[in-house]
């Protein structure tokens, strides 16, 4: 129990000094108020938002975009991943086509998702879908090519198959790497969603902002941002816990 209470201290008192600092340099008059409210007046239309339900509604729909899209884009991500890393014709095949499509900026593709899907939730899923594939497809890649050969070699020296080659070595051996692009995909999904619910998007935590900011509600878009980021944070011990649970011999806490 002290370790965990410890924990928490040290989670919250770098929130609450910032929050102090904030709530400090605009009540000295250093920052105006009009443009950057107290915190506290912030918190408070927070805490409006949570007990009117406000905030939950929108949430629930920007958190289902995110979560189908990145399932999407992720489960694309992996199949086309291993089937690349595990075939040298493959490989050959899809690396330009990787390069080439990579840097394009998937923001840039909603206009083209827009003439597709039509309006409503389908752009939106799909921009994030295709946002959080590349960073996961080559953490994939990479997490495949770094397995030490001496492991393979090894394991085929034992007399291992070339489908236990595979499952008992290098998919255990690229899971950390491939993690980490699991990692940078959930945060790709978050500031995707809600950039394209700001843009095109009707309800949702981006809406949210979009009309904060149009209507000049400054207590609302700071409260807003609060929230994305306490769910940001969320998102980020969520898939933590599932990487210790996929990755246990990677924990080195």
């Amino acid at each position: 129990m002290r370790n965990l209470l410890r924990a928490a201290w040290a989670n919250l008192f770098p929130i609450l000094t910032v929050l102090l600092l904030w709530e400090l340099v605009v009540r000295i008059g250093w920052i105006n108020a009009f443009f950057l409210p107290p915190a506290s007046v912030v918190l408070a239309k927070f805490a409006e938002m949570t007990g009117s339900g406000e905030l939950f509604a929108s949430f629930r729909i920007t958190a289902w975009r995110m979560t189908l899209g990145f399932a999407i884009g992720a489960s694309a991500a992996l199949v086309l991943g291993l089937a690349i890393g595990l075939s040298r014709p493959l490989l050959a095949f899809f690396s330009p086509l990787v390069a080439a499509t990579y840097p394009l900026p998937k923001i840039a593709l909603i206009s083209i998702f827009l003439v597709i899907f039509g309006i409503g939730d389908p752009p939106i899923v799909a921009a994030v879908a295709i946002s959080t594939f590349y960073p996961i497809l080559i953490s994939t890649l990479t997490g495949l090519k770094s397995v030490d050969p001496m492991l393979l070699k090894a394991a085929e020296d034992l007399g291992a198959n070339r489908y236990q080659v595979t499952v008992k070595v290098l998919l255990p051996g690229a899971l950390p790497v491939i993690m980490s692009g699991m990692k940078m995909g959930a945060a790709v999904a978050l500031i995707v969603v809600v950039a394209v619910e700001m843009y095109i998007g009707q309800s949702g935590a981006g809406h949210v902002l979009a009309w904060a900011t149009e209507f000049f509600k400054i207590d609302l878009l700071y409260a807003n941002v609060i929230a994305i980021g306490l769910f940001g944070i969320v998102l980020f011990k969520l898939v933590d816990f599932i990487e210790r649970l996929l990755v246990p011999w990677a924990n080195r806490d």
